[in-house]
């Protein structure tokens, strides 16, 4: 399958889980890519991008590194892409192998779990700010946009290159949390104001963008909690929210 078919390919959800690969657009993007570890199979590159000294540096450095390139017209780049104003370059690479394992045994530990947040731009800020923050891991519960959308890896601006991030069932949340005794906390407007201190190990869940918590996290949490705003402001945005609180709660 040449690359540029795959990268049409990998705007389905079941197509980035089927073959563990994603897309990541944009020069910036994917110079970042470039400086991380993770697994590059090639890069799809359009005039626009080629014919600028800072896209033909990037692709002296991808191939420099071995990296397939393909050169391709204008019009057969926009299929591929999904921006609306594409910058020439996209980037395929191999979504990193991450779970509960990579953090498991760690004395102090903060997870960020995500229940049913279902916008990319939203996800892809909390995974940023998460990893700005020192969180060790994002784990998205089910409901919650794939943190490897293209939007998401937009938004979270190479976070995703260091910060661990990775889907989870309910169970598989509540095995670790229960193995590693480590407390589940959610945030939820109606809750206590935060603590100013809290346990060495944590995770702290926030709630979809309408409906907030689903019962199943709510019920589990050890504690709910919240953080005071004004009367007049209904509520925070929940990417805002979330970087308050990792803030607040850091170990």
């Amino acid at each position: 399958m040449s690359l540029l078919t795959t990268a049409r390919d990998l705007r389905r959800r079941k197509a980035r889980e089927r073959d563990a690969r994603f897309v990541v657009e944009g020069v910036r993007a994917v110079e970042d890519l470039l400086r991380s570890p993770l697994e590059i199979a090639g890069l799809l590159a359009a005039p626009k991008l080629i014919d600028s000294p800072r896209g033909t540096a990037l692709l002296a450095a991808a191939r420099g590194r071995g990296i397939e390139v393909a050169e391709v017209g204008e019009k057969e780049f926009r299929s591929a892409a999904e921006t609306e104003s594409p910058q020439g370059v996209l980037a395929i690479a191999r979504i990193p192998s991450r779970s509960f394992a990579d953090v498991a045994g760690r004395a102090t530990l903060r997870l960020l779990v995500l229940d049913a947040v279902q916008d990319p731009g939203n996800v892809g800020t909390i995974i940023r700010t998460a990893a700005a923050l020192g969180a060790d891991a994002t784990v998205a519960l089910p409901g919650t946009v794939d943190v490897w959308n293209a939007k998401v890896v937009r938004s979270a601006m190479g976070a995703h290159f260091v910060h661990p991030a990775f889907a989870s069932s309910w169970e598989e949340l509540e095995a670790f949390l229960a193995s590693s005794a480590t407390p589940l906390w959610a945030a939820d407007r109606g809750g206590e104001p935060a603590p100013s201190s809290s346990p060495p190990r944590l995770a702290l869940a926030v709630g979809n963008e309408g409906s907030g918590l689903s019962p199943h996290v709510r019920a589990a949490a050890a504690r709910i909690v919240s953080l005071p705003i004004s009367a007049a402001v209904e509520s925070l945005n929940v990417a805002v929210a979330a970087g308050i609180l990792l803030h607040e709660l850091r170990p």
